[in-house]
């Protein structure tokens, strides 16, 4: 025969229910729900402290002892890193450089891309702004040419006049005639 596990002396065995199945009220029942809603915060409160206080009574019974006030925060990847003070009863914290809460930190390489993709956009936005810069360019030159061109053609169509200096004397006189007047090229 196999030799039977030793069972601590404090350990109680309970009788195992499965509650799966079970319906814990009656049909339409909802736990935590009043006429007007969910159930109030005062009274959840309150139910809250009933159940502190049958926990309390039920460890008093038992025998079990609660130590006195709050319990130790315990701090972990700690251990070589800083002294403790000579105090054997403190521990040493934390060190900052051990926190790294992933979503609020990236990593180097994270850094790295994200780094390389700004450099690449910022080069297609220089790229695409030399490139519309030269289209408007081009674009200006192209009117100036045609302004130009327009300008000599009009010149070379006119009826032009040769006049002697002393009929250009007269017409100095009148301002419609000066107007007409203009030198030989």
């Amino acid at each position: 025969m196999a030799a039977e596990v030793p069972v601590p002396p404090q350990y109680i065995p309970q009788p195992v229910t499965d509650f799966r199945g079970f319906p814990d009220g009656p049909r339409g029942f909802k736990v935590g729900v009043t006429k007007k809603g969910v159930l109030g915060q005062k009274r959840r409160l309150e139910e809250y402290e009933e159940q502190v206080e049958k926990e309390q009574e039920e460890q008093a019974m038992a025998g079990e002892v609660q130590p006195f006030g709050p319990r130790k925060k315990v701090k972990h990847n700690t251990h070589g890193l800083a002294k403790v003070s000579g105090r054997s009863w403190k521990q040493a914290g934390e060190r900052a450089g051990t926190l790294r809460n992933p979503k609020l930190s990236t990593s180097w390489d994270e850094k790295m891309r994200i780094k390389a993709e700004k450099a690449s956009f910022l080069e297609q936005k220089r790229e695409s702004q030399a490139a519309w810069k030269a289209k408007k360019g081009m674009l200006k030159s192209q009117r100036e040419e045609v302004l130009r061109k327009k300008e000599e053609n009009r010149k070379k169509s006119e009826v032009t006049v040769w006049v002697s200096s002393a009929t250009a004397k007269k017409m100095q006189k009148s301002k419609k005639a000066r107007k007409a007047l203009r030198t030989g090229e």
